[in-house]
């Protein structure tokens, strides 16, 4: 009996707070609710989980590198902005696809100036960004809607490939590949050694300012293509429909059990089962009939405990 329990010690201390929140908030809905285990609801939970969960690959990675992107959910409003223009003007849903990643990764570049290059801290530039990708939405949109993207370009968000949710086939290629980046190639190498020591990077010759630019890049790619998964959603485009994206996203990450010292963490999928947490907690809210701002102070509450977890999760490990 004791080395089944120090067993189950031992998991405890490797499993991140996302897996057990998971299962406890899919056991209390199906208790409580009798609409959450149904196909449409599945659906409709897998549309939800993808755009937070590709927006929070970008901030995996962001975070990784001691930084934070406070712009993401505006920088994938602006890009869903750009495209919904693109296509309004008689462009190819390709063409969208590349016109979002381009906007999205120009917004990184930004982004990734001014933290590489003169240093200044992530949350100061991302904030700037937000409130410039929030400015330039207005200003596109002359705040209104863009509505009326077509039944084709609809399909992207509502579409099945075999039976399977188009969006979920996208979020799966988009977590082989940031998986891929982070534990098989040089870059992902350097974005764990800049969140553990930067300083030391730097001294060993290696070109910081690029590599860490470059996250941010790839970051705002990837919001790029969430953009995309939102407009089709929706089947239009709205000035303000990101804003506080970026706080769900950071939520997932954090859950996922990536931690924001250290470059620790970084599990990929860990990611996207923070990103399923908080959209099965949003989801389950709903179907109960949560008002939307308690909504937003659960998932804070999520965040604070999930910290917790991780401090006494980390504590325990260190004991041992």
């Amino acid at each position: 009996m004791k080395i089944i329990f120090t067993d189950y010690k031992n998991i405890w201390k490797k499993v991140p707070c996302a897996y057990c929140a998971v299962l406890v908030l899919v056991i209390f809905y199906t208790a409580f609710t009798d609409h959450f285990l149904t196909v449409e609801n599945f659906v409709n939970l897998i549309q939800q989980a993808t755009l937070l969960g590709i927006l929070s690959l970008g901030m995996t990675l962001v975070i990784l590198t001691m930084g934070i992107d406070l712009s993401a959910g505006m920088i994938a409003t602006l890009c869903g902005v750009v495209l919904a223009l693109y296509l309004k003007s008689g462009g190819s849903i390709l063409g969208a696809l590349l016109v979002s990643m381009g906007v999205g990764a120009l917004a990184g570049f930004f982004n990734g100036i001014f933290i590489a290059i003169f240093r200044m801290p992530p949350f100061v530039v991302t904030f700037g960004t937000m409130g410039m990708c929030i400015g330039l939405s207005l200003a596109l949109t002359d705040a209104a809607s863009i509505p009326g993207l077509g039944e084709d370009f609809m399909w992207i968000a509502n579409g099945f490939v075999g039976g399977i949710p188009f969006p979920l086939i996208v979020l799966m290629v988009l977590l082989a590949v940031v998986y891929i980046i982070l534990f098989h190639t040089r870059l992902g190498t350097y974005i764990f050694s800049l969140g553990g020591n930067e300083e030391a990077v730097r001294l060993s010759g290696i070109n910081t300012v690029f590599y860490k630019g470059a996250v941010y890049v790839i970051a705002g790619m990837l919001y790029g293509i969430g953009a995309l998964i939102m407009t089709s959603r929706i089947n239009a485009a709205h000035p303000l429909v990101g804003f506080g994206l970026e706080f769900e996203a950071i939520v997932a990450v954090i859950i996922g059990g990536t931690a924001f010292t250290l470059g620790r963490g970084g599990n990929p999928v860990g990611t996207l089962m923070g990103a399923a947490t908080i959209a099965i907690l949003k989801n389950g809210m709903q179907i109960m009939d949560v008002h939307p701002s308690l909504q937003i102070v659960l998932v804070g509450v999520f965040l604070i405990l999930a910290l917790i977890y991780d401090t006494y999760r980390e504590k325990a490990e260190q004991r041992s």
